[in-house]
């Protein structure tokens, strides 16, 4: 039983290690030192890798995504990115891959940076006005109603 143990405990330790050295990896190489002048929406995000939605100000424009620290979250477990992160992060649209998803029936849009294997999900309606303010996506109309062709047809008789 011992021997199972000590595998587990080695196994665990190298996820951990991988985990948080990848999320170092996150963090420092998009760290934005600027002032984001666009329009930000307060929201929580929720990251792969973590247990708890973060909470932020998120932002878009043409050259990228904006995740703001939000000032409110502070906590022992904040400052050490332990429930999000800690800083102001500027990722490039050439990074990213989006897409709408459903998590635990919630409609989302996931964001993703393939090469760095860091997934995060937005509420829907926050993420297409992000994509909108980018310019990567158009407002959609209202609602109207849609014939199809059978109730044309007897529309028409």
């Amino acid at each position: 039983m011992t021997p199972v143990i000590w595998i587990v405990g080695i196994i665990g330790a190298a996820l951990t290690f991988w985990n948080f050295s990848n999320w170092y990896g996150f963090v420092s190489g998009y760290r934005y030192n600027g002032d984001f002048q666009g329009k930000r929406y307060e929201c929580r995000l929720r990251f792969a890798t973590s247990e708890c939605d973060s909470l932020c100000f998120i932002g878009a424009n043409e050259f990228g995504l904006y995740l703001l620290y939000h000032p409110a979250s502070k906590g022992w477990w904040w400052k050490y990115a332990a429930g999000g992160f800690n800083r102001n992060l500027e990722i490039p649209w050439r990074d990213l891959d989006y897409r709408p998803a459903k998590i635990l029936f919630k409609d989302c849009m996931q964001f993703e940076i393939p090469p760095r294997k860091v997934y995060f999900w937005v509420p829907k309606d926050v993420g297409d006005q992000l994509l909108i303010d980018a310019r990567r996506k158009t407002p959609t109309p209202n609602a109207t109603p849609s014939w199809n062709s059978r109730t044309a047809k007897l529309n028409s008789l």
